[in-house]
């Protein structure tokens, strides 16, 4: 008897094993893969290349002095520096029902937010995770009770499956194809890959691998403008032509499963932080934010490459906190991903 169990544990264990190798195979076949050949960057003169020279409101310590805590209360943070202010306040906690789920999360990395405000996909490492913002709020989720529930969890909440995110802090919604869209890399490189993610299943559809440049890296940053148009950015380490800590950005569209960049011939001299986190596009007032920890600086998109001081607006935070991510809705309705805990929090102009 032991021994027909035996086997029949066996030929259990090696069918259920088959089918999760068909399952996988099956998965992966589907997402289409393609190779581009040569540079995505066009190449330029970088002596052509100029600078807009915004005041510098950088916190020289910041990067040192993250906050270690992990917050469980609703918030408030206030701007205190630069030429813009604004107030930033809880809308919800990530994880804070989660603490004994399977699903336990604490390192989101980026967000996007459909352009009516329904949906808010936040990307964590190795998977997507869709969060029903109207279903959330008419169910009592907000700055008053920003705590989710499990049922909340339940009814409100998708999780995606495990893929390969990369460093995870590129994910954007395209308001023009009303697609999703993420760089999957470290955080600079030569090569990455540009993967479109299903809003439905959350899993990868598509696949266009690509050589930015053989001089300049690309950084892990990516947002869509209104009319499909996408851009990227770095904070520049010294190591080249282009000074020290600018803001160097390329715009670029994606045709024929192929991506294509060309340098903006003008950078922004002092970049918001050391540490480059998000880069998003605000559909209403047409700017594009670029993201550091506790410092957001704008510029508007129409006058790229001919940028003049009064056109940057800067703002620093007084927290401590790391900021994620950023995303806006058709309307102009702001959302900022913030980890230590994991929180979104909204804000109605910027």
């Amino acid at each position: 008897m032991f021994k027909n169990y035996r086997k029949f544990f066996i030929f259990t264990f090696l069918l259920i094993f088959s089918i999760m190798i068909v399952n996988t195979t099956n998965t992966q076949a589907k997402v289409k893969t393609y190779n581009q050949h040569g540079k995505a960057l066009k190449p330029f003169n970088v002596s052509h290349f100029k600078y807009v020279y915004n005041k510098n409101y950088t916190r020289k310590d910041y990067h040192k002095h993250y906050q270690r805590g992990h917050r469980i209360k609703d918030n408030n943070i206030r701007s205190f520096g630069g030429n813009y202010r604004t107030k930033l306040k809880t809308l919800m906690f990530l994880t804070s029902a989660k603490k004994d789920s399977k699903h336990r999360r604490w390192n989101p990395q980026s967000i996007a937010i459909t352009p009516k405000g329904r949906y808010a996909f936040v990307m964590y490492p190795k998977e997507v995770v869709r969060y029903n913002l109207i279903k959330l709020h008419k169910m009592g989720v907000n700055y008053k009770h920003p705590n989710l529930t499990r049922k909340q969890i339940k009814a409100a909440v998708k999780y995606g499956p495990i893929i390969n995110t990369g460093h995870g802090q590129s994910l954007s919604y395209n308001p023009k194809s009303h697609r999703l869209w993420f760089i999957n890399m470290g955080t600079m490189n030569k090569h990455a890959k540009l993967e479109e993610l299903s809003i439905r299943t959350l899993k990868p559809i598509q696949i266009i691998k690509f050589h930015y440049s053989s001089v300049y890296s690309l950084s892990n940053e990516l947002a869509f403008d209104k009319h499909g148009n996408l851009y990227t950015y770095t904070r520049t380490s010294g190591d080249g032509a282009i000074k020290n800590g600018t803001i160097r950005i390329s715009k670029g569209y994606i045709h024929n499963h192929k991506v294509h960049f060309k340098m903006i011939m003008q950078g922004i001299r002092h970049a918001p932080g050391y540490r480059t986190q998000s880069l998003a596009y605000n559909p209403r007032n047409n700017r594009l934010y670029f993201v550091s920890d506790g410092g957001i600086l704008s510029a508007p998109v129409n006058k790229l490459g001919h940028l003049k001081k009064h056109d940057i607006r800067d703002t620093k935070f007084l927290t401590r906190r790391e900021f994620e991510g950023l995303a806006f809705t058709k309307k102009g309705q702001g959302y900022l991903l913030l980890n230590r805990s994991p929180e979104i929090m909204a804000f109605n102009h910027f």
